[in-house]
Formats: structure tokens, sequence, C-alpha cells
């Protein structure tokens, strides 16, 4: 089996999302975590604000970010196991994520 990383790209559609709206992915996102449940080595979802650290003129710099509203910021991801790339794709393409119109972002990540 190999690991693959599945990040989701999909933060400006959830937040135009209602809180009744949110409720019914936040199910959809746990019937497909219980789909897979037998592959995921992790699953989560990841907070908006973080650090951003760079390297400027040969100097660390740190910054604190807001990532929200960033079409390219990761919003969540599952790492599981697969037979190969194929099968990753599948399982993938199962991802709520896509249903409303979000990004996914495959990798595979070690054996």
């Amino acid at each position: 089996m190999t690991i693959y990383v599945l990040m989701m790209l999909d933060d400006d559609i959830w937040q135009t999302f209602d809180a009744d709206e949110q409720a019914t992915w936040i199910q959809k996102y746990r019937e497909f975590a219980k789909s897979i449940d037998d592959r995921i080595v992790k699953a989560d979802p990841i907070n908006t604000v973080g650090q951003m650290i760079t390297v400027e003129n040969g100097e660390v710099k740190v910054e604190m970010r807001d990532f929200a509203g960033d079409p390219n910021h990761i919003t969540g991801y599952f790492i599981y196991q697969a037979e190969g790339w194929d099968e990753a794709v599948e399982i993938a393409k199962q991802c709520p994520t896509l249903q409303y119109g979000g990004r996914i972002e495959l990798r595979m990540v070690g054996h």
C-alpha cells in the first residue's frame, strides 16, 4: 500500500455557506471518512490562521497570517492508503469538496 495525502482547497466557497449548509456538508465529510475508514491514516480540517516563515535577505521572517480567502489555502486533509494512483484518485473523486466546486490536490507521500 502507498500513502497519499488529499488536500482540500475550498475556503472561499465554504465561507459562503450558512450554518445549516455547513452542517450538511460536515455530515457529508463524515460519511466520506467513514467510507474509507479502513484506509485513513489521519484526517483533519486546517485552521485558517498560521505562521508564514520565509527568508528575506538572509534573515528568517516569521509572520502571523490569516489565510482565509486565499484560493490556494489548504482547508483540510485526508492521509490514506491506496494500492496505487488509480485507486487513490478514485477515492479522492468521492470527496465532498468536489461536489460543491472546491479543488483537491493529491500527492503520494510514502509507502
